[in-house]
């Protein structure tokens, strides 16, 4: 059972259900959020396994990992009853994204390994490019969704909030001091 009124409380509360999907896609907005969360969590933890197994330094530390978990939390129809919250499409979706991501990051973690240091500075180049590859997962999940215009303001307020809490750990000493970051210049690539 389903309500969108006040008065079905009430019968909600007695069907003794555990989720009541609503008339606004709820459960598209679920499986959206599912997907993003899958392939950002999937991609941090297969990032951090594969420089493990590569005898790599780890490419990010714990305040940058529990950072781009609570960034990424924030931003990310109607549906059959058919229709399963876990489907081929959305295992596609996942292993694409992940991958990008993965495969990004680690090209770019490569090219700063070449004198074989890890520094502050190459740390923050691979978390910066880890969550912009994590806001370019979003702003796809966000077109995949075909928004109407309105609806963009939801989207884009989070994506900059974001952008300027990742400049703001960046460039701030006090949270440069928390996250083992570094400033970056225009001529880092």
């Amino acid at each position: 059972m389903t309500g969108d009124d006040v008065n079905d409380a009430v019968a909600l509360k007695a069907a003794d259900v555990g989720i009541a999907m609503g008339q606004i896609g709820i459960f598209h907005n679920i499986q959206n959020f599912v997907r993003f969360q899958l392939s950002t969590s999937i991609a941090t933890l297969s990032l951090i396994t594969l420089s493990t197994v590569f005898h790599f330094p780890n490419p990010l530390n714990v305040m940058q990992i529990l950072w781009i978990n609570i960034m990424m939390d924030g931003p990310s129809a109607q549906r059959e009853v058919i229709d399963q919250m876990i489907d081929k499409r959305l295992i596609a979706h996942i292993v694409i994204s992940t991958t990008v991501i993965i495969v990004g990051t680690l090209c770019v973690f490569y090219g700063e390994m070449k004198d074989g240091k890890v520094t502050p500075r190459d740390t923050t180049m691979i978390f910066t490019c880890f969550v912009l590859f994590d806001m370019f997962n979003a702003l796809k999940f966000f077109l995949f969704l075909k928004l109407v215009f309105f609806e963009i303001d939801f989207f884009v307020v989070p994506i900059f909030l974001s952008i300027i809490g990742q400049l703001a750990v960046i460039y701030l000493p006090p949270l440069q001091y928390v996250f083992e970051t570094e400033s970056l210049s225009a001529s880092d690539k």
